[in-house]
């Protein structure tokens, strides 16, 4: 048990200052903390792929840190409104650690991520036209106690986002420094 009987009245009389229905609401959710002996993470259910996963072409990723050095990985392509909307919503973790996704956007925008529906934490490294890191997000999934979900977005204008498990950048020395270009079936790179 996270909280004692005894604890919790002492943090309800230090409520007394707040309106009725929100003391209500956080003696619930305490209760609700007291009760629980597992995560509180969202519940969501996994597939180690799905149709939308599968029908992302492979695409080679070539990220380049600030000491000149590089290096490339194979990713999924997420360049449709149907593969960029799907994301890793309902992948299981392992897939997530496994398979990159780079997604691509037709002209510059500032779009926005969420992780409804994820089941693992990811990085994001949201991409400039110029091929430079405008910022680099880490995403966790949705607590099922969080009333605010947050949505993840770039400083500026973007034409790609690489989301990677958690910890990729910093284990392979990326940061806002680095770039990241990509080749795409038909030979066309974007640098």
């Amino acid at each position: 048990m996270l909280f004692s009987f005894k604890a919790l009245r002492a943090f309800t009389k230090s409520l007394s200052f707040i309106k009725p229905f929100y003391y209500v609401r956080a003696i619930l959710v305490l209760a609700l903390i007291m009760a629980s002996d597992s995560t509180l993470k969202a519940k969501v259910s996994c597939e180690v792929t799905n149709s939308a996963l599968e029908s992302m072409p492979p695409v080679v990723v070539t990220l380049h840190r600030q000491d000149n050095t590089s290096f490339s990985i194979t990713a999924k392509l997420a360049n449709n409104n149907r593969t960029r909307a799907a994301g890793f919503q309902r992948i299981c973790a392992q897939t997530i650690a496994e398979t990159p996704i780079l997604f691509v956007f037709s002209r510059p925008q500032k779009p926005s991520f969420h992780m409804n529906n994820v089941v693992a934490p990811i990085d994001i490294a949201f991409i400039r036209k110029s091929s430079e890191i405008d910022s680099i997000r880490k995403m966790v999934p949705y607590s099922i106690l969080q009333i605010s979900k947050p949505v993840y977005s770039p400083n500026k204008s973007v034409i790609a986002a690489l989301e990677v498990r958690k910890g990729f950048f910093e284990d392979n020395n990326i940061d806002l420094n680095g770039k990241v270009s990509w080749s795409l079936n038909s030979g066309e790179t974007q640098k």
